[in-house]
């Protein structure tokens, strides 16, 4: 009985080990200069990638000029495009969207400054040139392409403003809504119906209360509603999905008024009007992989604590610096995905090597002075209070199951080790297959991943990544640049830099810094 008992373990041991393996099956490279800007690289989905930076080239009499390449799924070169802009203009953002990239400019750094959009098709590189006239003087924080429109998000005298641009006018309109003062932008998603969301924190004659705004992308207001929070509750942050089954649902993190560190997480189901919204708190003693990342001993010492307090019918508190990045529809509810992190304000260095499309990273890995990068396209509430670190690091990531009703089926967690920013940004991506999840993240030489069935862990395991060639072995690499991101269907891609080196091969240059992608899937 016993040795049946044995095989029969081993046969689980060995299907679970088989069941899923990372592969990484293709890689590119592209030589960077010690003095080159860093690249952006961005999936247009099974149509490949876009990578584009400033070159920091200056063409007399035509400008800076920019290069944009985009690849295939092969991590073949389809085109590389060459795109001169004016050097007075200042770059804003990125969005990619209807196989599209979307580049904003400003002719300017005051606030009322005129735009130029460029739009790149992805399949030829076409490039087109909008110039538009903006009277506005707004402080950008978010930006997305709903059709034909691109929407931007920010603040006028610190009150949150909307503005529209339909491609081909020749100027921006407002987005008509009554924002109060010194309300805060939480969120803004466009919606699979050709709609877009715009979520704001508003103050509430007690407290704080979250307002949820859909319009269709012309400007007209389409549907208004306020949520009510808890008053014992302060909102941090949040994120909205689209349409699901008719409504609405937002998740973020919550803590005390006058703190900026989170203690759980809420989330809410926004009805239609004249029914009542579903609104959840979840403690994060509530959870029950929160504190795994802190080794077993100190996790089992905590857990004690929430039981003993919970044995007297009070609540245990414990605080921690979370950041929600995804909320989606899976099966019959919902999946959250957030990562726990420390920001980090020392000052380090003297120089500044600041842009809002790249990394601040010198060529000696080390820290620079300025700011934490901050896209406006991916910058935190001022709730979280980080607008002064100037890089991040990163503990955990936390997966969350909801049901239909917003009610926790269960959770999972993984350890996020050597990852540390300079924005906050998600870490861990990952994909589903068959029931499961496979969560991915990369950190300095190595690819790190987890497989894990609802709150139970297959496998987990970390790969060495791959290079050109044989005989290559990494000497150095950029940290805080670069990241894993899932790509479409089974397939993420990683990228980064590093130094390379190859002492043996003598077709090969002996050392070179490289822009990597490698191609990574998993293998059942």
């Amino acid at each position: 009985m016993k040795v049946s008992l044995l095989i029969t373990f081993l046969t689980i041991g060995i299907s679970f080990s088989t069941m899923s393996q990372l592969v990484q099956t293709k890689r590119y490279e592209l030589e960077k200069e010690n003095t080159d800007n860093y690249f952006n690289v961005t999936s247009v989905g099974d149509q490949g990638l876009i990578i584009f930076r400033d070159t920091d080239e200056y063409r007399r009499n035509e400008g800076d000029v920019w290069q944009i390449i985009a690849l295939d799924t092969a991590l073949a070169e389809k085109w590389d495009q060459e795109l001169l802009i004016d050097t007075k203009h200042i770059f804003k953002g990125f969005e990619q969207r209807n196989d599209r990239l979307y580049l904003l400019f400003s002719e300017n750094d005051t606030p009322n400054s005129n735009y130029q959009l460029i739009t790149v098709e992805v399949n030829d590189g076409a490039i087109k040139r909008y110039d538009i006239k903006n009277e506005i003087a707004i402080e950008l924080s978010h930006l997305i392409v709903v059709g034909d429109f691109m929407i931007l998000g920010g603040y006028v005298r610190y009150s949150p403003t909307f503005i529209s641009y339909n491609l081909g006018d020749d100027k921006v309109d407002v987005i008509p809504g009554f924002f109060k003062d010194r309300s805060e932008i939480i969120d803004l998603r466009e919606n699979d119906n050709g709609t877009f969301n715009i979520l704001t924190l508003e103050k509430a004659y007690e407290g704080f209360d979250l307002k949820l705004r859909t319009y269709a992308p012309e400007g007209d207001l389409l549907f208004e509603k306020t949520i009510e929070m808890s008053k014992d509750y302060s909102v941090m942050d949040g994120k909205c999905t689209g349409f699901v089954d008719g409504n609405i649902a937002i998740s973020g993190t919550y803590g005390r008024t006058v703190s900026s560190y989170s203690q759980g997480i809420y989330f809410v189901i926004v009805k239609p009007e004249g029914q009542k919204d579903i609104v959840r708190y979840f403690n994060y003693a509530d959870l029950e992989h929160f504190f795994d990342y802190m080794g077993p001993k100190r996790s089992a010492r905590i857990k004690r604590k929430i039981e003993s307090k919970m044995s007297k019918g009070k609540e245990f508190r414990y605080s921690s610096r979370l950041h929600m990045h995804q909320v989606q529809q899976h099966g019959d509810g919902y999946l959250l995905a957030a990562e726990i992190y420390n920001p980090q304000y020392e000052k380090l260095g003297s120089r500044s090597l600041y842009s809002p499309y790249a990394y601040g990273l010198g060529m000696d890995n080390d820290f620079y002075s300025s700011a934490a990068r901050q896209d406006y396209v991916r910058r935190p509430g001022s709730s979280s209070q980080v607008q002064d670190a100037n890089h991040f690091e990163y503990l955990e990531s936390v997966i969350l199951k909801l049901n239909s009703k917003g009610e926790l089926q269960w959770d999972n967690s993984f350890k996020i080790e050597n990852v540390e920013t300079f924005s906050l940004e998600p870490i861990v991506d990952f994909s589903r297959s068959m029931g499961k999840l496979n969560l991915v993240y990369k950190s300095e030489e190595n690819i790190n991943y987890k497989i894990i069935n609802q709150s139970e862990t297959i496998t987990q395991s970390q790969e060495k990544l791959k290079l050109e060639n044989e005989a290559d072995v990494i000497k150095s690499t950029y940290d805080g640049v670069g990241n894993a991101r899932h790509w479409y269907g089974d397939y993420f891609y990683v990228w980064g830099y590093h130094k390379v080196q190859n002492k043996l091969n003598p077709d090969v240059e002996n050392r070179r810094s490289v822009l990597f992608i490698n191609k990574v899937m998993f293998e059942e």
